[in-house]
């Protein structure tokens, strides 16, 4: 068996030998990447972040807000608080992000990659708000640059999109 070869033949043998292979195979090919955003957030819950995978000229940041005006009618400041990480942004970040959890604000947190030692304690911020109980419409969106330096637990916990 080729390893290189592996995936295709996988694809291919999913799309013509099971009921529906297609269907699975091609699951979200046809959403657009609001509509894949939406149903995620269906399935979430306050314990579920969201983690935006980065490509290069994506910034998922417009369809959170549009998503936010529709089912929370957010306002930003208000119930909605971006922040773009960086030098002296973590303790802003934990602020919005308790005051969030409280409040059942949505969070945004962008490029936590610029900052892997300060991903560690996001981590231990999570595991206290799920043992503690979060407000339950608090949402918490994170994105990152594709990096070693973000904790394995932040990912697991996550529900992680890309566009």
């Amino acid at each position: 068996l080729r390893p290189d070869r592996m995936a295709t033949a996988l694809a291919t043998w999913i799309t013509q030998a099971l009921p529906n292979g297609r269907e699975y195979m091609d699951c979200d090919g046809s959403l657009s990447f609001y509509e894949v955003l939406y149903s995620s957030y269906e399935d979430s819950t306050n314990v579920t972040p969201f983690f935006f995978i980065l490509s290069p000229g994506a910034d998922p940041v417009k369809e959170v807000e549009t998503l936010g005006r529709k089912v929370i009618q957010l306002q930003a400041n208000s119930n909605y608080h971006n922040v773009a990480m960086g030098q002296g942004q973590d303790s802003v970040a934990m602020q919005k992000l308790d005051f969030g959890h409280k409040e059942g604000h949505w969070v945004m947190l962008q490029n936590i990659h610029l900052m892997p030692g300060w991903c560690v304690e996001l981590e231990k911020r999570l595991d206290a708000f799920a043992a503690e109980g979060s407000h339950p419409s608090f949402r918490l969106f994170l994105s990152a640059d594709p990096a070693r330096g973000i904790p394995i637990g932040v990912l697991e916990r996550s529900i992680k999109l890309t566009n």
